[in-house]
């Protein structure tokens, strides 16, 4: 009878444990769960500041959350499900200045960014290569923003140094690498840090980053593009010989992945 009185009462005590450990395991389970975070609709309208007008197939690029949109014949684009707070908004068009910098958005506030055209770009008017297309459109699909050096850059410099034509000549912030001896400059400025700078040349990585564009002829170079990745950056070179296949060839470029 002592032995059926002590399972029981050990059943009973096994049973109200268990029970505690059920709801506090609920409770814990309820109190750990965030609820999702509100979203909106980001609606906005890109201006020509000089004339007022709209400023067509813009691309609008918020670089922390890796999304872009083009901006319809209205000069308008919007956002669905876009998160309140502070995001950097880049905008680029062929003929204006890049814009880029931090808004603070919430709904019910919609954007309206005006661009500076750019007189060296709206120079004359002539038909695009094939090479020109395909790496326009290359750089407009990629979501972080783009700082383009073309061929008339490198066709004026007297810098034999890639790299120091970079560095001068484009709106990377360019420093030098902690602790680091070496008189290639091989970092970028990003959130206030020193950061690597990844090269590619044509389709492929290069072996010695910085420092191997710092030798590399630059009569061969064609243009480069500068990445601003969100904790890095990343340079794209294209070298002439490149290019002339692109024009001359049905061979295209493979798609970027981030």
């Amino acid at each position: 009878m002592r032995r059926g009185r002590r399972a029981t009462g050990f059943g009973s005590s096994w049973t109200a444990v268990a029970t505690g450990l059920a709801a506090w395991a609920t409770w814990a389970g309820a109190a750990g769960a965030q609820e999702p975070e509100p979203t909106f609709v980001l609606a906005g309208q890109i201006l020509d500041s000089f004339n007022e007008r709209p400023v067509i197939a813009a691309v609008v690029k918020v670089p922390d959350l890796k999304r872009y949109t083009f901006t319809d014949v209205n000069g308008r684009f919007s956002f669905p499900d876009f998160p309140a707070g502070t995001w950097e908004i880049v905008v680029e068009q062929l003929g204006y200045h890049t814009t880029a910098g931090p808004v603070t958005v919430s709904e019910g506030n919609g954007l309206l960014i005006r661009l500076e055209p750019d007189p060296i770009a709206l120079e004359g008017f002539r038909v695009r290569s094939r090479s020109e297309r395909l790496l326009t459109k290359r750089r407009r699909s990629i979501p972080y923003r783009v700082e383009t050096l073309g061929a008339e850059t490198f066709a004026r410099a007297v810098n034999p140094d890639p790299t120091v034509v970079l560095k001068y000549h484009s709106g990377a912030p360019i420093v030098p690498c902690p602790g680091d001896t070496s008189v290639v400059t091989r970092c970028v400025l990003r959130k206030g840090r020193p950061s690597g700078i990844s090269v590619h040349l044509d389709e492929g990585p290069l072996a010695g980053g910085m420092e191997a564009l710092s030798t590399f002829p630059l009569e061969n170079i064609h243009s480069m593009d500068f990445i601003f990745l969100p904790g890095s950056g990343m340079l794209r070179v294209y070298t002439k010989w490149f290019v002339e296949r692109l024009d001359e060839t049905r061979v295209g470029l493979e798609p970027l992945i981030w």
